[in-house]
């Protein structure tokens, strides 16, 4: 997972402690039993099933409409992916994908065997990898935000990493406070209080917002993927953070950056660890990952961009699969996955998603040659 240095660049995160997290969600679903897993493992009609980070939901449905379209099509030759799926009419839905967060897909996929894949921005550590039989590999780059509900002429809102954190802690609790109008000059701030609205499941994006957070020494909740807020409103998942925001004037939370454009919200711009002022665009997010390589144990590396113009909210979204599962389960997930690559190269900066580069790759089609355990 990739998170911001002091000098604005991104560099790795020590993985996530796989069981550590998973033990707490693991409750809530053994409480909810096979009536959840019923419905989420299903694999009707060979779909592909999986579960895990709200983040890169629209992307995965966006794919997976045009992935069916590309099967369908008579001309297309999917062992050597020619063609451009564009052409062709998407019929049903070629995955089965239930948006549960990053911690809910991960616990899903180690108590449902019929769970196939978990989609997660915090990457399991190599020893739980190798200790669980588990093969991890970077599927796209995405970017969280701070969003708002706010009347402000059409400006952009502008936040550093401490005034963002005395937010979120409740020590800042109007949008006329000083400590904001000092990085707004130009920006008429309402006199209005501020509502907050955070995540309620555990989750890949608050992972990544409060790897910002924890720059401001205002901040003493660390990084993790589920917190205690000191104030505000919960809600489950990308859609209800959005959802929350837009139904309460004055309100702020965060959300993935497409999600949340395409809901009308407004995205609040930061300050990052070079000092400069940045918005989440195509530009901005590769800055953040420019230099990303792939190691086999599971992890994407990142240098500083030069020009400090790096999103320091950016996230890496992983998958996460069972090496000694089925054979042809395995063979369908890398199909669609390779599929995947090439189709978020052409769509994904119009839904706020940037591509991993081709040597990453490279890298992972290499490491699924030699990771998945052959059936006997």
């Amino acid at each position: 997972m990739l998170a911001s240095r002091d000098d604005g660049g991104s560099v790795p995160q020590k993985p996530w402690g796989l069981w550590r997290r998973v033990a707490v969600a693991s409750v809530m679903f053994l409480g909810l039993g096979f009536l959840v897993f019923a419905t989420a493992g299903s694999n009707q009609e060979g779909r592909l099933s999986g579960a895990g980070s709200t983040l890169v939901n629209p992307i995965l449905q966006r794919v997976s409409t045009s992935y069916q379209g590309y099967l369908a099509a008579d001309r297309v030759d999917v062992a050597r992916q020619e063609g451009s799926s564009g052409d062709w009419t998407g019929g049903a839905a070629a995955l089965d994908y239930d948006p549960v967060g990053s911690v809910g897909g991960l616990a899903r996929l180690l108590q449902d065997p019929r769970v196939i894949f978990a989609a997660t921005e915090v990457p399991v550590s190599a020893t739980d990898l190798t200790d669980r039989g588990l093969v991890q590999f970077p599927l796209i780059n995405g970017a969280a935000a701070a969003v708002t509900n706010l009347d402000l002429g059409g400006a952009a809102l502008t936040l550093d990493a401490d005034t963002l954190a005395a937010i979120f802690t409740g020590k800042i609790a109007d949008w006329s406070d000083p400590a904001i109008a000092l990085l707004n000059p130009n920006i008429a701030l309402p006199d209005l209080p501020i509502s907050v609205r955070h995540r309620a499941d555990g989750s890949g994006t608050t992972w990544t917002v409060t790897g910002f957070l924890a720059r401001s020494t205002g901040w003493t909740l660390g990084q993790a993927a589920k917190v205690t807020w000191p104030v505000g409103e919960a809600a489950d998942g990308n859609s209800g953070v959005i959802a929350a925001v837009k139904a309460t004037p004055g309100a702020i939370g965060y959300a993935e950056v497409g999600q949340a454009r395409r809901a009308g919200l407004g995205i609040v711009q930061l300050i990052n660890g070079a000092g400069k002022v940045v918005a989440p665009t195509p530009q901005t997010i590769r800055a953040a990952v420019e230099a990303g390589g792939w190691t086999s144990e599971g992890g994407i590396s990142a240098t500083a961009a030069t020009t400090g113009a790096d999103w320091p909210m950016t996230a890496t979204v992983y998958i996460v699969m069972r090496r000694d599962q089925n054979t042809a389960q395995n063979d369908r997930a890398v199909t669609f996955f390779r599929y995947f690559y090439a189709e978020a190269a052409r769509v994904g900066d119009a839904l706020g998603y940037v591509a991993l580069p081709d040597d990453v790759i490279a890298d992972v089609e290499a490491y699924w040659a030699t990771s998945f355990k052959p059936q006997s």
